[in-house]
């Protein structure tokens, strides 16, 4: 009986032992740290020839390549208005009219004068060359007749001035009149807009001054209206800077033929400052400085890494240009590079 019960502690005293084994074992496996892996995963590109620019944003407002503000010629109380605000007008139509009632009396009364100043100047005439009149009552019949037409004149211009039409087509901005209302000399009645062109007013530093000219071409960015870019023409161009200011002062101005860009909108000028054609390029990423030498990691034809020194041309954030180190079609790291040298073993990913 006392030797099956030693029997029976000894295999639980050794299935807690092993147990105890198992369980050291077990954690010492857990807490070992996982193998290294000496490959290092990277992306590729090529170097390839193409244009390259690099170009400085300028920001500015849209306005209108023409606005006329409508002032009457003489005051007077409006009779009629003929247009709202965002009407479509040309030149020569009929905005607003002012009532002619007392001008339209004084020209009546004018022409009247001038009529039978006409018809005495014409009898006098003809009597003076018959010799029946002296040469000075004929020349006080011909200056009454003179004065009388200057007057009409007057009056014929002072009744055309009741009618105010746009000096240019385009589109009516503000109407600051109503009927029955008076139309005075000291603010504007209506103001006119033509935006069939719109310009943007800006100005550039002396570093781009000597790089653009007047009739270049640039792409202008109007969010409001398209995310791609429209083309807009450098029309003025100062030589000077502004009064109190460092920079020249240039105007962009854009066909607008549909009247999508309105005036108020806010533009970016794209300029280019520097243009290279058939230039070596690589993304700007892929240029590292390593032990005080501008490097690109390059991948040979048998998939081995050698950092070769280069020399830099434009770059425009985005892309670099390579003067010399590489040619076209050598393949470039562009992800993973910093953690390469000339012996690391490389996993290129597509």
């Amino acid at each position: 009986m006392k030797s099956r019960k030693k029997t029976l502690l000894a295999v639980i005293l050794m299935l807690i032992l092993a147990f105890v084994i198992f369980r050291i074992i077990w954690t010492n496996l857990a807490n070992r740290p996982a193998e290294v892996s000496d490959v290092i995963n990277i992306h590729v590109t090529v170097a390839q020839l193409t244009t390259l620019e690099n170009t400085v944003p300028l920001t500015g407002r849209i306005e209108p390549v023409k606005e006329v503000s409508i002032i009457p010629k003489m005051p007077g109380q409006v009779a009629n208005v003929y247009v709202k605000l965002g009407d479509q007008v040309s030149e020569g139509t009929l905005l607003f009219d002012l009532d002619k009632t007392q001008i339209l009396a004084s020209y009546n009364q004018a022409n009247e004068v001038y009529l039978n100043a006409k018809l005495n100047y014409e009898r006098m005439q003809t009597l003076y060359q018959e010799g029946a009149i002296s040469k000075q009552q004929f020349e006080q019949v011909k200056m009454q007749y003179d004065t009388s037409s200057q007057t009409k004149i007057m009056a014929q211009d002072g009744l055309s001035n009741t009618s105010i039409t746009s000096p240019i087509k385009g589109f009516v901005t503000s109407i600051n009149v109503v009927p029955g209302g008076m139309a005075s000399q000291a603010m504007p009645s209506a103001s006119i807009a033509d935006i069939s062109q719109v310009e943007i007013r800006s100005s550039v530093s002396e570093s781009l001054i000597n790089k653009i000219k007047v009739n270049d071409k640039v792409k202008v960015f109007v969010a409001s209206v398209s995310d791609q870019p429209l083309t807009g023409t450098i029309t003025a161009l100062s030589p000077a800077p502004a009064a109190g200011s460092l920079t020249y002062p240039l105007i962009v101005t854009i066909d607008n033929p549909n009247a999508a860009i309105k005036p108020g909108m806010s533009a970016e000028i794209i300029m280019v400052s520097e243009k290279t054609e058939n230039a070596l390029v690589v993304p700007s990423n892929a240029v590292m400085i390593k032990g005080g030498k501008t490097v690109v990691a390059q991948i040979d034809a048998n998939n081995k890494v050698i950092l070769k020194e280069v020399t830099l041309g434009i770059d425009n954030g985005t892309s670099a240009q390579i003067k010399s180190g590489l040619s076209a079609g050598d393949k470039i790291v562009i992800s993973g590079q910093q953690y390469l040298d000339e012996t690391s073993i490389i996993s290129i990913i597509e």
